[in-house]
């Protein structure tokens, strides 16, 4: 049994078609035409967390839950927590304040109106908080949002605030409003942050190294966050060319050993929801 630290645990739930490495080829207009698989998929994540008794957040794309209404109930019956991922995940830098106002704002009335609970909480797509979005801050708070889990301390062209704080913190705008920033997880390694524990490095690095990482961010004595996407435990799903934003793309690469993956993780972690980690 897991003893220590308690982390969160995250899901981003979006389909396998929704994910920023399709959008050259897959425009939000015709999202409709392709078949969706998020239901059945976030479904094996519940199987997962129940099993192991592990309770965290989903983060969901609100254009699914529209939809897919009765996998968010099932998500709130099961004990996790619901946040908001937006509605149609487009890059926070890629919107004007104007756009990402009202798609975040869209996105939080949905979930709370099908939840009857508060949404507390917001991941961009794709980790686009970056210093070309830092404004986007200010509009989270507006909202009434209290927590983020957007920044990522790395250097990368799609992402990354590499001079962020690697772990849990406020952020205090000029106004004298606070937001909590919940980072995704990194570790130094060569003397500089290099990701773990979620989507594509879940994937791609062998789980010694996620197990190494988690419990070196625990001994500094910091919970970490971990994270995944319904289509990551999903080795079936469509095939789909694509170059990605960054020249290339890990889209397929690891996805028939996720769902063991996630099961060791659970086994050697604790795990809980954003809010209760940041104690809201």
């Amino acid at each position: 049994m897991a003893t220590g630290t308690v982390n969160a645990f995250s899901v981003d739930v979006e389909d396998w078609y929704q994910v920023a490495d399709f959008d050259a080829v897959v425009g939000f207009a015709d999202w409709d035409r392709y078949e969706s698989r998020v239901a059945r998929n976030t479904d094996r994540i519940l199987a997962l967390c129940d099993e192991a008794g592990v309770h965290g957040t989903f983060f969901v794309l609100t254009w699914n839950a529209e939809r897919h209404p009765d996998i968010v109930r099932r998500i709130v019956a099961a004990g996790h927590e619901i946040a908001s991922h937006g509605y149609a995940h487009r890059l926070i830098y890629e919107q004007t304040p104007e756009t990402f106002r009202d798609d975040i704002t869209r996105a939080k009335a949905t979930l709370e109106d099908i939840t009857g609970t508060a949404v507390l909480g917001y991941r961009a797509p794709s980790a686009s908080v970056t210093p070309r979005s830092l404004w986007a801050l200010d509009v989270l708070l507006d909202v009434g949002l209290r927590y983020d889990s957007s920044i990522f301390p790395i250097r990368d062209t799609l992402y990354g605030l590499p001079d962020a704080d690697r772990f849990p913190h406020v952020i205090r705008r000029r106004d004298g409003r606070e937001l909590l920033e919940f980072p995704l997880a990194t570790t130094r390694l060569f003397g500089r942050n290099v990701p773990l524990a979620g989507g594509g490095w879940l994937r791609v690095f062998p789980y010694r190294y996620t197990r190494w990482a988690m419990r070196r961010v625990n001994r500094e004595g910091h919970p970490a966050v971990a994270f995944v996407h319904p289509w990551e435990l999903d080795p079936e799903q469509p095939r789909m060319r694509t170059a990605g934003r960054r020249g290339f793309s890990t889209h397929y690469v690891g996805l028939r050993g996720t769902y063991g993956k996630l099961r060791r993780l659970f086994r050697d972690f604790r795990f809980a929801p954003l809010r209760d980690v940041l104690g809201l």
